[in-house]
């Protein structure tokens, strides 16, 4: 190498080299330090200049002294995570006028001052999660006209002052979720016009003021889940115009005001999940035609009006399960031409109309399992093309005729269906059964005695033959008839051909010994059906063992 490219060379290792070595206790990569060694004692005061990020990891130091970081004018970036910190001295940011993140997660803080926390006009995001906050003075907050984020997630606060809001006019997020407050001010977001995304979740929260929410005309995004609110003021929500996404879950809500959701005219989310509703009030929805995803699951819905979810022509997702519906109007879901997923499991429906998914061409997902249904009308689901997930598992199916749509639908649907693990829990032969892996001779009726007929329990999939000597005394043969004796015991079914299935049940009545057939004797039975009547003649005939 040339002497003067060799100088050259060393000349930019000499500029590259860091001006201060990286604390003891810490790495240092180009722009970031971290610092998580347990005998760090305080900040380091040698913290290189270029640094603009610097992380504190489960450090045992107690205290960050004033003017702490005064040696590092280019941090941006100040997180403390799961540290020992307690005490804080007065400006102990202060030299720090490009600040845009503080964050102290996990600590042992318990109280504030206003003045540690002055002149940090830079600060964006101010973070102080998950620490023992018990309150919060008034004018913490004064200097930081630019905060756009202010998370308090997890502390102890009980109350908070009705003014200290007051100077953050540009904060777009506010978290106060995890904490204690038992009651809002009604004047306490008032100076929030730039406020989109507004966290109470868990709560003691049991009420709002009616105007609380009244300025905040720019969220989108609230949420007041996990609280004990059991009732909610009709206007409460009525200058929420930009509101897309409203949680309202686990609380004790016990009905509705009509008007509650009436200015949400670009809501797109909402849940109403783990509440006490037992009915919805008529034109509940008419004013959230934007709806895409709807939660009542885990409430008292007995019912559910016909016309409620009028109009809702963009809800995509339904969610109604864990309720104790009985019963649905054949025309509750009629406008719901987008919806894909739809939960109706663990109710009480016990029969549904077979027009009720008619105009669900889009639904793909459907459950109705665990609730006490026995079959399902024919063509219920002709219109759901796209249907291939079906929970239907948890319901008393009587695999009887009644239940042949059923049975070749999912026939004709094995493909594709990705739930199709439904029993059989009758008659009592059946019980147990896969529904798909039976036979359609299985799938029988009895008629009426008016009709000659008798209520039979079905068929099991025992071919006769063997030690069955069977005689039949056919009077009136048709296509495909299932014959009975007046006790449902004796079943047999047949077709143009012959006879196929033959099943005896030997249940003795009450009092009676123990059921049987004896050796080398015979038993006959008169069964009748709408094609007529056989006799059935059954002979047991013991064999001679072999030498």
């Amino acid at each position: 190498m040339l002497p003067g490219a060799w100088l050259c060379w060393a000349s930019l290792l000499l500029l590259a080299r860091p001006a201060r070595p990286c604390p003891v206790g810490c790495d240092c990569f180009i722009q970031e330090v971290f610092c998580s060694d347990e005998a760090l004692a305080a900040i380091p005061p040698a913290i290189p200049p270029h640094a603009t990020d610097i992380i504190f990891v489960e450090t045992s130091f107690t205290t960050v002294e004033t003017r702490a970081f005064v040696g590092s004018p280019n941090l941006t970036k100040v997180v403390f995570l799961n540290t020992q910190l307690r005490h804080f001295g007065a400006d102990a940011f202060g030299g720090l006028p490009r600040l845009e993140d503080l964050e102290i997660t996990g600590s042992s803080l318990s109280n504030l001052s206003t003045d540690i926390f002055s002149n940090l006009t830079s600060l964006g995001k101010f973070t102080l999660n998950f620490n023992t906050l018990e309150a919060l003075p008034e004018g913490l907050f004064l200097h930081m006209d630019s905060l756009e984020s202010l998370q308090l997630q997890g502390n102890r606060l009980q109350t908070l002052p009705e003014r200290i809001f007051q100077p953050l006019r540009r904060l777009k997020t506010l978290n106060l979720a995890q904490n204690l407050l038992a009651q809002l001010p009604e004047e306490l977001f008032h100076p929030l016009a730039s406020l989109q995304t507004l966290k109470l979740s868990n709560n003691a929260l049991s009420g709002l003021p009616q105007g609380v929410f009244g300025k905040l005309g720019s969220l989108q995004e609230l949420f007041l889940d996990g609280n004990k609110i059991s009732e909610l003021p009709p206007g409460v929500f009525s200058q929420l115009f930009c509101l897309e996404r409203l949680w309202l879950q686990r609380n004790t809500i016990r009905h509705l005001p009509p008007p509650i959701f009436s200015a949400l005219g670009n809501l797109t989310t909402l849940s109403l999940q783990g509440n006490t509703l037992r009915g919805l009030p008529a034109g509940l929805f008419a004013h959230t035609p934007g709806l895409v995803g709807l939660s009542l699951s885990h409430n008292q819905l007995e019912t559910v009006p016909e016309g409620v979810f009028a109009g809702l022509s963009n809800l995509s997702s339904l969610t109604l399960s864990h309720n104790a519906i009985a019963h649905l109007p054949a025309g509750v879901f009629r406008d719901l031409e987008n919806l894909v997923n739809l939960y109706l499991g663990s109710n009480n429906l016990t029969a549904l109309h077979p027009a009720l998914f008619q105009n669900l061409s889009r639904l793909e997902l459907l459950s109705l399992s665990r609730n006490q249904l026995t079959t399902l009308p024919e063509g219920i689901f002709n219109t759901n093309d796209n249907l291939f997930n079906v929970a239907l598992h948890s319901n008393p199916w009587q695999c009887d005729c009644h239940l042949a749509y059923l049975f070749s639908w999912l026939h004709e649907h094995t493909d594709r269906l990705l739930n199709i693990q439904t029993y059989c829990a009758g008659p009592a032969y059946l019980k147990g059964q896969v529904v798909p892996a039976l036979k359609e001779e299985q799938l029988v009726c009895p008629v009426t005695r008016d009709r000659l007929g008798f209520q039979a329990p079905g068929l099991d999939d025992r071919e006769p033959g063997g030690s069955w000597d069977l005689a039949v005394e056919d009077r009136a043969a048709r296509s495909r008839c299932t014959y009975s004796n007046p006790e449902g015991t004796v079943v047999l079914a047949c077709d143009e051909a012959q006879c196929r299935w033959l099943n005896i049940q030997l249940s003795p009545r009450q009092g009676a010994g123990s059921p049987g057939l004896a050796y080398n004797a015979s038993q006959a039975w008169d069964l009748r059906s709408s094609c007529g009547s056989v006799r059935v003649t059954v002979s047991v005939g013991a064999q001679v063992a072999g030498p």
